[in-house]
């Protein structure tokens, strides 16, 4: 190859790089890392950040508690108003339940619920569900049998050295495709 050739071949990928950072491709890699990364947190029950940060565990996993195995779902509309520290619970028992995944439920709604959208400078991820917030920030919430309380903080979406690491890692294989092409 002369210089020529090389000077062609250089301008050409130089293109397809500015092309790449400049599109919707780089915005789909870190779009789908974040979703991926993020939905994990429920697979894991925690968030990771650096490392894996747990969740706290829930009552309805604990032998002991009157919620224990708790499916959350009435099997008959309650006579009377139920009370705070009620230990009467509407609902039936699901063994299931008490050893699912914690924030999993039974159609795994507020994980499948993150998606992202392109922004002018990258994207952004969010989940729409008011009771995401909840879970992610520790706000308060009010459920039969308890009344309102406020939920322990369960964050599943935010900023995270691992997922950026595999963000970077991932553009950078397809900048080495790009500059390995002939």
């Amino acid at each position: 190859m002369d210089m020529q050739e090389f000077n062609r071949r250089f301008q050409q990928q130089m293109q397809e790089i500015q092309e790449f950072v400049k599109g919707d491709d780089i915005k789909d890699i870190m779009g789908v890392e974040s979703v991926n990364h993020f939905q994990s947190s429920f697979d894991n029950e925690g968030f990771t950040d650096e490392k894996l940060d747990k969740w706290d565990d829930v009552a309805r996993r604990d032998p002991n508690s009157v919620w224990y195995g708790h499916n959350g779902f009435p099997t008959e509309k309650p006579k009377k108003k139920i009370k705070k520290g009620n230990t009467e619970l509407v609902g039936k028992f699901s063994q299931a339940r008490a050893t699912a995944k914690i924030l999993r439920g039974e159609t795994s709604e507020l994980r499948n619920s993150i998606f992202y959208k392109h922004t002018e400078s990258g994207v952004r991820v969010t989940s729409p569900t008011d009771y995401g917030r909840v879970h992610q920030f520790g706000l308060q919430s009010k459920i039969y049998g308890k009344g309102v309380f406020t939920q322990k903080k369960r964050p599943f979406m935010g900023k995270s050295k691992v997922l950026k690491a595999s963000i970077e890692n991932k553009i950078k294989r397809e900048l080495i495709k790009i500059l390995k092409k002939k």
